[in-house]
């Protein structure tokens, strides 16, 4: 008897089929927020997880692997709204609503995400496991493959400019546009509308992965590269975005990225002699404009300076009802001012979910607007819909299960993206951690942003699922 180490092998699509599968996911994420695309984002959807199925199934033993335990917790979701649906249902006629439209998607979806990211692992790995050691040729086919998904990422970002550019510039000149090109304030009349908080879910990722890429490339003196300044110019895109917008969530998150990735700067330049201090310098002068844009806001938009006044009363949820309607009487701050809307209702519904959660810790078992539903079975006076917090949101709705399921998840898959291939290593845990950090504080419990998000812990699983380099074969 001998033993000796084999490299495990294992089917390995064609790089057009993956590049197939990369423009799929980037006409996906690019039309995900827009109005009459449900078509299109159908075909994209079936399209992909057709490819996907055959992928997995050639591929099956990786399902087996310790690093598909956060899958497992997403299997664990579906069967436990299953579940909740057939033997806990509330309002069963709601809940198989969403059972046939939203979870339908998200299933699909999850196919076609785990499919794509073990093509894109396994095309930037050579047969011994080694991402290190790729030929020329598959580093070709990894920069081709990243650019397509990059510019799918990017796709919100460049549509909103687009619709900015030509509503102003067209508006100015007296030209009419197409319904489509508008922007909108007003959801109930337009057609076309997209709330704000949808930009800032598919546009953060975007500026988290160019951060990313922009350190590694200056943790690697690389940059002084063309792709650096398209990264430049992501950035301060989606800050202009945010910043028209006037999107207090988007601004804070993009400052806390700016934070993380100076931080990250500082501490490796005092770890090693070898990083150049001209790129240093540049880096921090590329992400000083979209800082100051950030400050500039915080000190003109007058909702922070009253934040922790109207906080002392927003947590008073006994005392003050505004929180309940608009249309009541509204409390003042310590400065004598009526409290702002926002800061007030941020607060004060968060408070009042936690006690819901607490009252029915198996949630209501609608993804979408079970925050209104539980708060007007106890106060039926009461107009709200959504507490301003995906993961409160979700947790109403979804019951105390259903957030250890989605959010382990996504956090176990973000711990193991630290070994994945670069570049997919930065997609993971950044675009995958803005993703799991922004649902702290945005109203993001609905149709699209949980098929999205769910599609993306899916995708980073998938780009986390390998083989293992060696195994033991006894002759």
């Amino acid at each position: 008897m001998s033993t000796f180490n084999a490299v495990a092998r294992y089917p390995t699509l064609p790089n057009w089929v993956i590049y197939l599968q990369c423009t799929l996911f980037a006409i996906l994420n690019g039309i995900w927020i827009l109005p009459e695309t449900i078509l299109v984002r159908h075909i994209c959807l079936i399209i992909g997880a057709l490819i996907s199925i055959y992928v997995i199934y050639k591929n099956r033993s990786l399902l087996l692997s310790h690093q598909a335990l956060p899958l497992g917790l997403l299997l664990l979701l579906f069967i436990w709204v299953v579940l909740r649906l057939f033997i806990l249902s509330t309002d069963y006629q709601t809940q198989w609503y969403e059972f046939s439209t939203i979870w339908k998607r998200t299933s699909i979806g999850l196919i076609f995400a785990i499919g794509l990211g073990i093509s894109l692992m396994q095309q930037a790995r050579c047969e011994d496991g080694d991402d290190k050691k790729i030929s020329p040729d598959q580093a070709r086919a990894v920069q081709c493959s990243w650019w397509i998904v990059y510019a799918g990422i990017a796709l919100p970002t460049v549509i909103y400019l687009i619709k900015y550019l030509a509503f102003y510039s067209f508006t100015h000149w007296g030209v009419e546009i197409p319904d489509f090109l508008k922007l909108y304030n007003d959801q109930e009349h337009a057609r076309f509308f997209v709330h704000k908080s949808s930009y800032v879910f598919f546009c953060l990722p975007l500026l988290a992965i160019s951060i990313a890429r922009i350190c590694q490339a200056v943790l690697q003196d690389r940059l002084m590269k063309m792709e650096t300044l398209v990264y430049t110019i992501s950035i301060i895109a989606v800050f202009f975005n945010f910043y028209s917008l006037v999107d207090r969530n988007g601004m804070l998150y993009g400052f806390i990225l700016i934070l993380i990735a100076v931080g990250i700067l500082l501490v490796n330049t005092l770890r090693s002699k070898t990083i150049s201090k001209r790129n240093l310098f540049i880096t921090l002068l590329i992400l000083a404009l979209p800082a100051s844009l950030a400050v500039y806001q915080y000190r003109t938009n007058h909702h922070w300076n009253s934040l922790v006044s109207d906080a002392r009363i927003a947590v008073d949820v006994d005392r003050y009802d505004l929180w309940k309607d608009p249309d009541n009487a509204q409390p003042l701050n310590e400065f004598g001012k009526p409290v702002f809307g926002s800061n007030y209702e941020r607060l004060a519904w968060a408070v009042v979910a936690v006690r819901l959660i607490e009252d029915r810790p198996l949630g209501y078992g609608l993804v979408e607007r079970s925050f209104g539903r539980l708060a007007r079975e106890k106060w039926p006076e009461s107009k709200v819909q959504q507490c301003h917090s995906g993961w409160l949101d979700w947790t109403l709705g979804m019951g105390i299960p259903g957030l250890i399921f989605l959010l382990g998840a996504g956090l176990l898959a973000w711990h193991q993206a630290k070994s994945a291939p670069q570049p997919w290593r930065d997609l993971g845990r950044w675009g995958l951690g803005i993703l799991l950090l922004m649902y702290c504080t945005t109203e993001l419990s609905s149709k699209i942003y949980i098929d999205a998000l769910i599609f993306m812990i899916a995708l980073v699983i998938g780009l986390n699922l390998r083989p293992s380099s060696k195994s033991n074969i006894r002759a």
